[in-house]
């Protein structure tokens, strides 16, 4: 399931796999600022892939210029034999639950 919390928040933001935003309430008129730990994204031989939605993500470390634009994450991502490669991924499952960042659906 795609992500929608990207509609409702602003201020989208990453640092390491920990997601941050300000996502407006259902009363419409008040934000809130919250955060989420993204879930299950490592990266396999230079490339960001879901392998695990149980497990803490670890991506981040062995990647750099991590990104967020909407609900694509990005990375450059050190391949097995030292090279990085840019890769990127859809976030799968998070919503904006009355102004926060929850997990919906399977990442």
């Amino acid at each position: 399931m795609s992500s929608s919390y990207q509609l409702t928040c602003k201020n989208i933001s990453i640092d390491g796999d920990k997601l941050s935003a300000s996502c407006q309430r259902r009363d419409g008129s008040s934000w809130n600022e919250t955060s989420i730990a993204l879930k299950g994204i490592e990266n396999i031989d230079g490339n960001l892939e879901v392998t695990n939605p149980d497990q803490a993500s670890s991506y981040q470390l062995s990647s750099n210029d991590i990104s967020i634009d909407g609900d694509r994450l990005s990375a450059n991502c050190r391949r097995r034999n030292g090279s990085w490669n840019k890769s990127s991924i859809v976030l799968n499952g998070i919503e904006n639950i009355d102004g926060n960042l929850d997990y919906t659906g399977s990442p």
